[in-house]
């Protein structure tokens, strides 16, 4: 029986890429191409044509991964959420003491925030309002995100020994407002340092009610 040889000098033979890389690589394409557009246009302008126009895929291809505009918005805050998620964990792993981390995630926070992936989840926040379907099902989209993040400062507040629940929700109401607004504010102003200073005064007040509430020990 002989054995079939490769000619010398032939190139092998290409490996086929397996169906679920090649749709997760698609859909992570158009995602980042609704970013992208959400980042430098806005949600209004964030078209399916204009996302189509910068990821260079076709129409046909949008609609089987995202058959309409909401669904591909609801991916990218998700995507957005992920990320964000990966990125607090592996920053605040290398705060040690637990005190500096609990003030350290706002600035974390706020870093992420001015990113395109930031401005973009804000971009699909204010959206909700003027985009019907968008604001019903993003509830849901919404809820979990924020769920997360109140549990996780819950879990970094019981570390330094704070017990008041309803007090660390004001709190983060108070911060993630403040920072969101700023966030808008930078979008307009002519001078960002005076928003980065307004950021460090919110940092510092974030800084000043932890020690009212949780003194620290003498």
């Amino acid at each position: 029986m002989s054995i079939r040889q490769t000619p010398r000098g032939s190139a092998p033979a290409k490996q086929r890429i397996p169906q679920s890389v090649r749709t997760a690589t698609t859909r992570l394409r158009l995602i980042e191409g609704a970013i992208s557009a959400l980042h430098d246009r806005g949600y209004a302008a964030a078209s399916t044509t204009e996302i189509l126009r910068r990821t260079k895929l076709s129409t046909g291809t949008m609609l089987h991964h995202f058959p309409t505009k909401v669904d591909l918005m609801l991916a990218a805050a998700m995507h957005i959420f992920d990320l964000q998620t990966a990125r607090y964990t592996a920053e605040l792993a290398l705060i040690e003491d637990p005190r500096d981390r609990f003030i350290g995630i706002t600035e974390i926070a706020w870093r992420a925030l001015r990113e395109p992936t930031g401005m973009a989840l804000l971009e699909i926040l204010m959206a909700t309002r003027s985009d019907p379907e968008l604001g019903r099902r993003f509830l849901d989209v919404g809820s979990k995100i924020e769920q997360f993040h109140e549990d996780s400062m819950w879990d970094m507040a019981q570390e330094i020994g704070l017990t008041d629940r309803q007090a660390l929700k004001q709190m983060i109401d108070v911060v993630l407002g403040a920072m969101r607004g700023l966030s808008i504010q930078l979008l307009f102003s002519k001078t960002p340092e005076r928003v980065e200073s307004a950021m460090k005064m919110l940092i510092d007040w974030k800084s000043e009610w932890l020690s009212r509430v949780l003194p620290t020990e003498s």
